[in-house]
């Protein structure tokens, strides 16, 4: 009985606490932004041809879909991984519904043109993919006053 008090006791540390109720009924975050970040570690050797692919071809197709995106990624000079990109979303998690939105189209109606066709456009992205070691994301929100 004694090891199964504690067993309790230890899971329930684990635990997050539960919110209290400051009202009654739903409530949504107001005032908060969301972004999928990303992280990426190339193959050894492929981040030049990897980071040149997001500056000739990626940054330039977002940039001409005449959208400000809101996309930007931070060259990683420490830890494990190689490079972040904080890609917002505008819709929130409702972005995540899409299984190719109208943003999706667009972009890749512009790396088209500049990869010389749709079927290089994929094979472009093909290439980036194949340099990559691994990658993780993450989606979170942000709030305005902190």
């Amino acid at each position: 009985m004694k090891k199964l008090l504690l067993a309790a006791a230890a899971i329930g540390l684990a635990l997050p606490a539960a919110p209290a109720m400051a009202q009654e009924g739903p409530e949504r975050m107001e005032g908060v932004t969301w972004a999928r970040v990303v992280l990426t570690k190339f193959k050894q050797g492929k981040r030049g041809r990897g980071t040149e692919i997001i500056r000739d071809y990626f940054a330039k197709a977002d940039g001409m879909t005449g959208k400000k995106s809101g996309i930007h990624g931070i060259h990683l000079n420490t830890g494990e991984w190689d490079l972040m990109y904080v890609f917002p979303m505008e819709g929130g998690p409702n972005d995540m519904t899409w299984a190719t939105s109208p943003d999706d189209i667009a972009w890749m109606e512009q790396l088209s043109k500049l990869a010389g066709g749709r079927d290089k456009a994929q094979k472009l992205l093909e290439e980036f993919d194949s340099l990559i070691a691994r990658e993780t994301s993450y989606i979170g929100h942000a709030h305005a006053d902190h």
